[in-house]
């Protein structure tokens, strides 16, 4: 089926093209942006040869209100002071001069889920019209998940993990990039792309991933490689709040997920001074976090404000150095 890019067969359209590098072996520029509530991050790689290296990262701070993250709503509420942080990111990690970029997107303009995989057989096209027919359950009733973008993958022999966001969302955020000349490839949620600085992955620990940041905190619960539980909860940013919500998730992970507790917590603290964050997870949790550590790959293990900020792009583009 064909149509005008404002047809009913365009959404559908960007849906597949976007279901294409999302997730399923996509593709990994050398440059990588995160859009925040309060800040934009660019990170820049460079190539000498076979090896890579780090080119520069910047983080830009966005005015109040201009960004505010929702998964059925309008992101993007001041168009001009977005594109205007973003523009100043690219150009002090040097980045200006446009071309593939990925792009990292705040957890709650996502929804990330996981849902049962029996019965996932067929064709590409047969098992995208099964994935959205399970998703009915784990999206609000007015969300239109036959023209959403959605990715997923098996986590499991019976579980799949399915990453999906309104196409008007989505878009707004790739075309703050197209207009400074930018091609976005992947886009992922933050939480997964901080996923990648959690830890190894090639045992059965219990893992607790908090992603604090200004608006929202997320909560990823890991056993192994494995995620047993995906939350992000809007509106809740007070270290009271995500203290109890904290304690809530260990909670589940023991009552529900038989979980015997958490042997490690990573924290990405964007939201308030980092030390001031750890303190609150880890008594929440009984655990003191480890602070993301988006340099870990290049040998460096700076975990403080700054690379707090910028842990997101930096999480996504070192995948080529990992």
């Amino acid at each position: 089926m064909s149509g005008a890019r404002g047809g009913p067969a365009a959404p559908l359209r960007r849906a597949s093209e976007w279901l294409s590098r999302t997730l399923v072996e996509p593709p990994l520029p050398l440059v990588a942006v995160e859009l925040r509530p309060r800040a934009v991050a660019a990170v820049r790689l460079t190539r000498d040869g076979t090896r890579l290296g780090l080119g520069a990262a910047a983080s830009v701070e966005l005015p109040a209100g201009a960004l505010e993250p929702s998964l059925s709503k309008p992101n993007i509420l001041d168009p001009e002071a977005v594109r205007a942080a973003l523009r100043a990111a690219l150009e002090r990690a040097g980045a200006l001069s446009g071309g593939p970029v990925s792009l990292v997107l705040p957890d709650p303009a996502v929804r990330l889920t996981l849902v049962p995989g029996a019965g996932l057989r067929g064709r590409r096209a047969e098992l995208e019209e099964i994935v959205r027919f399970k998703l009915h359950k784990a999206l609000p009733a007015d969300f239109d998940v036959r023209s959403a973008r959605l990715a997923w993958r098996a986590v499991s022999a019976d579980e799949i993990m399915v990453v999906v966001a309104r196409d008007e969302v989505v878009r707004a955020y790739e075309e703050m990039l197209t207009s400074l000349g930018f091609h976005p490839g992947m886009v992922e949620p933050a939480g997964l792309a901080l996923a990648s600085l959690a830890g190894a992955e090639d045992d059965q620990a219990e893992r607790l991933l908090v992603n604090w940041d200004h608006g929202y905190v997320s909560f990823q619960v890991r056993r192994g490689a494995r995620p047993l539980l995906l939350r992000t909860l809007p509106g809740e940013e007070g270290k009271d709040a995500v203290a109890r919500h904290a304690a809530q998730t260990l909670r589940f992970h023991r009552e529900q997920l038989g979980g015997r507790g958490f042997d490690e917590v990573t924290l990405r603290a964007a939201a308030l001074d980092p030390e001031e964050a750890s303190e609150a997870v880890a008594g929440a949790t009984g655990v003191v976090p480890r602070l993301v550590r988006p340099w870990a790959a290049l040998g460096d293990s700076e975990d403080g404000e700054a690379a707090q900020a910028v842990a997101g792009a930096a999480a996504c583009v070192l995948r080529r150095v990992a």
